[in-house]
This record gives C-alpha cells, sequence and structure tokens, in this order.
C-alpha cells in the first residue's frame, strides 16, 4: 500500500469513519459515521502544514484520496459478510456524497 493511501485511512480509521472487525481485523466503512469529520480532519491537517501529510500537494489530492478509498472500501468485514454474519446493507454512495459537499 503507498504512504499516501496509507495516511488517508489512518484519517479515517481515527474519525471512526472505517473500522476493523474485532474478530477477522478487516477494515469496513462504518455507514452510520459522519465521514464529513474525516474530510474536516483532512482539510485541517494540511492547512496547518503537519510533517504527517506533507506528501500532498493541497488539501484536494487527499480529499480526493479520501473519497476514492472511502467508496472503495466494504461496508462490512468482508469475511464476515462470506460466512453471513450480516444480511442487508444500505447504500452508501449518497453518504460519502453528502460528506464533499463541506467541499
Amino acid at each position: 500500500m503507498d504512504k499516501k493511501r496509507a495516511i488517508a485511512i489512518e484519517i479515517a480509521l481515527q474519525t471512526l469513519v472505517l473500522k476493523t472487525c474485532p474478530i477477522h481485523r478487516q477494515i469496513y466503512f462504518d455507514d452510520e459515521a459522519d465521514a464529513a469529520s474525516a474530510f474536516a480532519l483532512a482539510i485541517e491537517l494540511v492547512r496547518k502544514h503537519k510533517p504527517y501529510v506533507e506528501q500532498f500537494h493541497d488539501e484536494h489530492e487527499l480529499m480526493d484520496l479520501l473519497s476514492d478509498t472511502l467508496g472503495a472500501t466494504p461496508l462490512c468485514c468482508p469475511e464476515c459478510q462470506s460466512i453471513g454474519v450480516l444480511s442487508s446493507l444500505p447504500d452508501r454512495g449518497r453518504l460519502v456524497e453528502s460528506a464533499l459537499e463541506i467541499r
């Protein structure tokens, strides 16, 4: 995994938009979390020139990567889903889109 994607994932985990399955240790998107918090933290880190995000040229680059990362992350642990632990999943496309409206 490249360093930039790892930073996006860490921001999402820190803001609890992404979570880790306690059984399988797989990352999944928490559809009940407010994705806007991850985007707000990303903007703040870039604007304050924190060394943690120095690889990003501007906030839009990090925001785009964060959006792509959230959109590509499953709504539940893939291993739990494959054994039928979770049955119904809501549409998360609107969640990420509404979080991006703060941009």
